[in-house]
């Protein structure tokens, strides 16, 4: 019994097709993000820094991720006057935000890395106004 050359070239052609689809369909893990406040500080003492972890769900850290920090005040149109993050290492990563005035902030982080999902935080945080000296020599926050 002989096969046809048509058949062989669409049995070719399925395979071929096969093949791309499957070298160019990556499945996406997802990636686990803890976070922490580590200071919050008054706005004239300095910045507000965030710990951040990066890890699969077999708990290895994530290296080389690329975390986008954001912060806003929830009561008016504010936003941070810097931020920065810095790699610790084994997933690790610390967020600075310089921060203009004290008051009710929302702090948004997403992380991206290759072979993950992308990873989102929302976290809200009180932070201090200035602390003065009273003329009793008592602190008084405002």
């Amino acid at each position: 019994m002989r096969i046809r050359p048509v058949f062989w070239c669409i049995l070719t052609f399925v395979c071929c097709a096969l093949l791309l689809f499957a070298a160019l369909i990556k499945i996406h893990m997802p990636a686990f993000m803890q976070v922490h406040v580590d200071r919050a500080m008054s706005v004239s003492a300095g910045y507000t820094t965030l710990e951040l972890h990066l890890s699969d769900p077999q708990d290895i850290p994530i290296e080389q991720a690329q975390v986008i920090p954001t912060a806003r005040m929830t009561n008016m149109p504010m936003n941070a006057i810097s931020t920065s993050v810095k790699v610790l290492g084994q997933g690790n990563y610390r967020i600075l935000f310089a921060l203009s005035m004290g008051g009710p902030w929302e702090i948004s982080i997403v992380a991206h890395a290759d072979g993950f999902d992308d990873s989102q935080r929302a976290l809200f945080i009180q932070i201090p106004s200035s602390i003065t000296m009273c003329a009793e020599g008592n602190l008084h926050v405002s």
